[in-house]
């Protein structure tokens, strides 16, 4: 394989590169892809899947309750391992595939606690993927397989419903796919979330802040895990806020005022443009 990724590396400098290492640990993901390791196997893959931030990251951040090694603190200590990666950006993060149970059934078809993962999606580190059908509340557990891998309904003639349009979608499928929208084109134009870089806080009591930030722009993300609204004290994070005063809701579109304190609801991940 480090020939034949040589070999087109050689003749599309600019590509970009990832395969799928379905393992279990960060040390055993990065060992397939290029690391900071001083070991005789090096590999020259640019980056894999990341399950450990699917297993051990957004999905037990979501799924179970906080705690001292519990909960959204295992996307946190998943995440703080990054090190191990020559390039940590290039990690293709995901909620689901076509070996893998859809992940609004794997919520138990929580709309709010889906939300969180498509917005946490859009905004971390690394490269997203989005499993088709995600975006209009697909669901199917894989026993067997096939059940996550159903025709998306629409696109021919002779098909009843098509969830390629507005009239085709229910309600509910019609207002995931507009998030789904929402946040895709605000990645889309977001310098810090393409090409910025990615500063994690320790979470407290089941709220876990990051930012992603360059030179000419900072977003902030608060999730809150809990059952209950939370409010923060934003002067624990200066070293990014300093010198902001209003903050752009993205799910929202709404523009405020900062405060000394922060109050979002519960089961609500929050992401802010911040401006001065």
């Amino acid at each position: 394989m480090n020939r034949c990724n040589k070999a087109l590396m050689d003749e599309y400098p600019k590509i970009t590169m990832f395969g799928e290492t379905w393992v279990h640990g960060v040390i055993n993901q990065s060992y397939l892809c290029q690391n900071n390791f001083n070991i005789p196997f090096k590999s020259n893959l640019q980056a894999t899947t990341d399950f450990q931030l699917l297993f051990y990251g957004i999905q037990p951040a979501l799924k179970e309750n906080f705690g001292w090694t519990e909960g959204v603190n295992k996307l946190y200590t998943t995440t703080a391992q990054d090190f191990v990666y020559k390039n940590p950006m290039r990690e293709v993060i995901f909620l689901g595939n076509h070996d893998l149970p859809r992940f609004y059934s794997v919520l138990d078809e929580d709309t709010t606690k889906y939300k969180m993962a498509l917005a946490w999606l859009m905004t971390f580190r690394g490269i997203p993927q989005l499993y088709y059908g995600d975006e209009i509340l697909m669901t199917g557990l894989t026993n067997p397989d096939g059940n996550v891998r159903l025709d998306f309904k629409g696109g021919w003639a002779e098909d009843r419903d098509n969830k390629f349009t507005k009239e085709g979608r229910t309600q509910k499928e019609d207002n995931i796919f507009q998030y789904v929208k929402r946040f895709a084109n605000f990645r889309k134009n977001s310098s810090a979330i393409t090409t910025g870089k990615l500063m994690q806080y320790v979470p407290v009591n089941g709220v876990y802040v990051y930012f992603r930030y360059d030179e000419k722009q900072t977003v902030m993300c608060v999730m809150n895990t809990s059952d209950h609204p939370a409010t923060i004290d934003l002067s624990k994070y200066a070293e990014r806020m300093k010198g902001f005063t209003k903050a752009y809701d993205v799910a929202t579109g709404v523009t405020f005022d900062l405060e000394p304190k922060l109050t979002l609801g519960e089961k609500y991940l929050l992401v802010m443009e911040l401006s001065k």
